[in-house]
């Protein structure tokens, strides 16, 4: 399994690799380009020290590995945050309207100044430059013909890249094939409520947040995360284990590995049994069906309703509309079985000073009393952003007696706070 791999290809052609997807960048008088995307491209970028001018869309392809636009969003979240330039994002006409479309539903929307409503932004145009190649896009002796088959660059006349040359022979899939022939399958039933911390970071660093809950025989993962069968096999699950989904919101760093799963259900025809609000479904709909046609086929959808508890098996769920920036809405959960319940925050921004003025029970700390264990987005660094910063968490466990463990960040191993652990399995006995 090749893991954020550099690999120089030619003097000009570098790629970088992770579980079977790939991006290639090319040095040119013009700057560096980038061709294609995947799930954490901007940490895979910062890693190896590249910063892009023009980006190269493809036409949109999946794979049980990912698809080959996700990645996009916090390549814009890096710039706006940290400071960026704009790209020139080039391709054919379509297939660079509907990325651009499809990040102005999420990338655009922020709090207002006070963090009370949501706004949207004009922020997509200060990083993104849309440049259709009709058929050839042109940037001084750059020269970049977009086709739905191929991508050709050429510089001073001379050809630096023709896509179908460098293309790998191995499919993503076939590597997620052999991912899964060496993990165990796991059907014993739990008898205590368990909880497998898959990630425990953001979209900036670490493995994203994303967790499974068990008990008796269902499997819930929440918000998975890029590379599924690569990822889950770091820590001993296998892929089809999972008996359910739940998406909390439609940000991109909750919802990596959904296109990954999509494509899953393509190949075994066995659909994705997916839980989550109809805001949220409806947005994923939205988005994903040009990637999958037959999206309706591949999801057993089921509709959460905040307020109102719900059943999978033996495990009852609880809901709540968070405080966060995106219209859509964005779920908050509890997790109850076997006499124990589990309390997952979600995006929030816990604030009692904002819930004075929103005055909405449901994020008072109080929806966590009856929680053994909570798990909490915290925020280390600043007081006004738009995640819960530590202090509102430590009064959050000064007025429940279960305990809370922060992520949604980097880890700190002598942080005020403790955290979530990767990797660790957490049993409620």
């Amino acid at each position: 399994m090749i893991r954020n791999c550099l690999t120089p290809l030619t003097r000009d052609v570098k790629r970088i690799e992770n579980c079977g997807m790939y991006v290639d960048l090319i040095r040119t008088s013009s700057g560096t380009v980038r061709v294609g995307s995947m799930p954490d491209i901007s940490k895979f970028l910062t890693h190896h020290g590249f910063r892009e001018e023009i980006v190269v869309v493809p036409h949109w392809q999946g794979s049980m590995a990912g698809d080959n636009r996700t990645g996009e969003e916090f390549v814009l979240w890096q710039a706006q945050v940290r400071g960026g330039i704009q790209k020139q994002y080039v391709g054919q006409p379509g297939d660079v309207m509907q990325m651009q479309h499809s990040l102005d539903e999420t990338f655009s929307f922020f709090f207002d100044p006070r963090r009370i409503s949501i706004i949207k932004k004009r922020w997509l145009n200060n990083w993104f430059c849309r440049q259709p190649a009709t058929p050839v896009y042109e940037n001084g002796s750059l020269r970049i013909t977009v086709d739905r088959d191929n991508i050709i660059l050429t510089d001073n006349k001379r050809t630096l890249y023709d896509r179908l040359e460098f293309k790998k022979a191995e499919s993503p899939d076939a590597q997620v094939e052999d991912v899964l022939a060496g993990v165990l399958r796991d059907s014993s039933p739990r008898q205590t409520l368990e909880i497998k911390a898959v990630g425990t970071g953001n979209g900036f660093v670490g493995t994203v947040t994303s967790c499974i809950v068990r008990f008796d025989r269902q499997v819930i993962w929440i918000d998975p995360c890029g590379y599924p069968a690569h990822t889950l096999a770091r820590h001993g699950v296998h892929w089809g284990d999972i008996t359910h989904i739940i998406i909390t919101h439609n940000h991109e760093d909750h919802i990596q590995g959904f296109s990954a799963c999509l494509k899953r259900a393509e190949y075994t025809g066995v659909p994705l049994n997916l839980i989550t609000a109809p805001t949220i479904f409806g947005l994923l709909k939205k988005q994903f069906t040009p990637l999958c046609a037959e999206f309706d086929a591949l999801v057993n959808f089921t509709p959460l309703v905040p307020g109102k508890t719900f059943e999978v098996g033996a495990i009852r769920v609880e809901s709540r509309w968070n405080h966060h920036f995106l219209p859509y809405g964005t779920l908050g959960l509890k997790f109850s079985a076997g006499g124990k319940t589990l309390g997952f925050s979600g995006d929030t921004k816990l604030d009692e000073t904002i819930n004075r003025i929103v005055c909405r029970d449901e994020l008072l700390p109080q929806w966590f009393a009856g929680c053994d264990l909570v798990f909490h987005e915290v925020d280390f660094d600043n007081p006004g952003g738009v995640h819960t910063h530590w202090k509102q968490v430590e009064k959050l466990q000064q007025v429940i007696s279960g305990q809370v463990l922060g992520y949604h960040t980097s880890y700190l191993a002598n942080g005020p706070l403790p955290l979530v652990q990767e990797g660790k399995t957490y049993s409620l006995e």
